[in-house]
């Protein structure tokens, strides 16, 4: 990802721009502009990243608890989530 982030800002792609588009790009951003060290950078991108997962099902069961049902899926099925965009593709055509 080092190397795509290095390419978008050859190719043009402003470091501000690139601290508005995730986690990912902006600390990598941060390290490629020698703000943070490459130890830094991926301390940080971390535990960011841990702290948005954490927010993000917060906020599932929050929707949860007011009635909206959630389709948990096991992260190598599949099978399981292709029936479930099927089903959703088909009531919504409907």
């Amino acid at each position: 990802m080092i190397k795509e982030i290095k390419k978008l800002i050859e190719g043009g792609v402003s470091y501000e721009r690139l601290l508005q588009l995730g986690l990912e790009y902006k600390f990598i951003a941060l390290y490629l502009k020698g703000e943070l060290s490459y130890e830094e950078m991926f301390q940080k991108l971390n535990s960011a990243i841990s702290a948005f997962a954490k927010r993000q099902m917060t906020w599932f069961r929050k929707m949860e608890r007011e009635g909206v049902k959630i389709n948990w899926i096991d992260n190598a099925d599949f099978n399981r989530a292709e029936e479930l965009i099927s089903e959703h593709i088909f009531v919504a055509t409907l």
